[in-house]
């Protein structure tokens, strides 16, 4: 009996060992930069459908043409984590407290956030967009190449609203975010802001960091998340990381005071679109939805352009005033 005891011991320890070392390969992957980098130069992961429709849109495109041409400034300031946070910055063609803070999304840089950038300075704002924890140059200077979903990267965007307010004390400040960026902009407005964040527009975010890695085990790799999920959030707190659990935008939405546009593609597969619902229910603020049919992650403003920002600046209007 006590051989029995032992072999079957032996084999959980053996397959509780393996089930670890999967999940952290699997936070190795998707929240380490440099190794997700590897892992999507495999290919492996690629929608030729979605490729396709980057290559050849043309907002898309001359967003990018456009910001590469500009070349924005990168400035840096000392943040509040204890090293320097960097962003690029757009002024605008004339003086203004009007104030965009663009922020990218998973596994991006500010240079995909062109389209948006563009559109806010053509429209007078000075547009700031910084580079998210363990992104561009938080890697290239600090090699630190951990994402945390939003957890930390909202206290870079504390940091830039407060870099902001003590340049312009009058400063009428717009976040704009996309996917993580998204994610960031709600747990941004679950904390104390000054009355200068006069609006949030959160494109394709998710309820919880647990619930959107919940999906894509479902969704990327048909298995359920338990207990790889669990094992794999104990490696990232092990890591000295963030708890999946604690990056809640749904949580910070319940707390904002910040108006809240909410925008979600109907296509959406990476962050679902049943996420939005939840979302738009739990906030506290002045609030509105914007579906858009076809869509898939990210793609809202490329699939009706003109829809998206109208939504946008009409949302923006009403709680703007007269800024100039």
């Amino acid at each position: 009996m006590n051989k029995i005891i032992k072999s079957v011991a032996g084999i959980a320890v053996g397959v509780g060992a393996g089930l670890f070392a999967a999940s952290a390969l699997a936070y190795e992957a998707v929240l380490n930069m440099k190794f997700h980098d590897v892992v999507m130069k495999t290919g492996a992961f690629n929608n030729p459908e979605e490729d396709k429709f980057w290559a050849e849109n043309e907002i898309y495109q001359g967003g990018i043409k456009w910001y590469k041409e500009l070349s924005p400034d990168v400035v840096t300031l000392d943040s509040r984590l204890g090293r320097e946070a960097f962003a690029d910055i757009i002024p605008a063609e004339k003086e203004t407290h009007k104030w965009a803070i663009v922020i990218h999304g998973y596994s991006g840089t500010p240079a995909i956030m062109s389209h948006y950038a563009q559109k806010y300075m053509q429209a007078g704002y000075n547009v700031i967009l910084p580079h998210m924890y363990g992104h561009d140059n938080d890697v290239v200077v600090h090699n630190k190449y951990y994402c945390s979903m939003g957890y930390y990267d909202k206290e870079f965007i504390l940091d830039w609203i407060d870099w902001i307010v003590a340049k312009d004390s009058e400063a009428k400040i717009i976040l704009h975010g996309v996917s993580m960026g998204s994610a960031t902009t709600m747990l941004t407005t679950g904390e104390s802001l000054p009355e200068n964040v006069i609006t949030a527009v959160a494109d394709c975010g998710y309820t919880t960091c647990w619930d959107e890695f919940a999906s894509q085990f479902k969704e990327m790799f048909s298995m359920p998340s338990f207990p790889l999920l669990d094992l794999a959030n104990v490696y990232s707190k092990l890591r000295g990381n963030f708890d999946f659990k604690k990056c809640s935008p749904i949580e910070a939405v319940a707390r904002s005071k910040t108006p809240t546009l909410f925008v979600h593609g109907e296509d959406d597969a990476f962050v679902p679109y049943r996420f939005m619902q939840p979302l738009y229910a739990a906030c506290s603020a002045d609030k509105a939805m914007l579906s858009v049919p076809g869509a898939f992650h990210a793609n809202s403003v490329f699939v009706d352009n003109e829809r998206y920002w109208n939504t946008v600046f009409e949302f923006i209007a009403k709680h703007m005033g007269d800024a100039e």
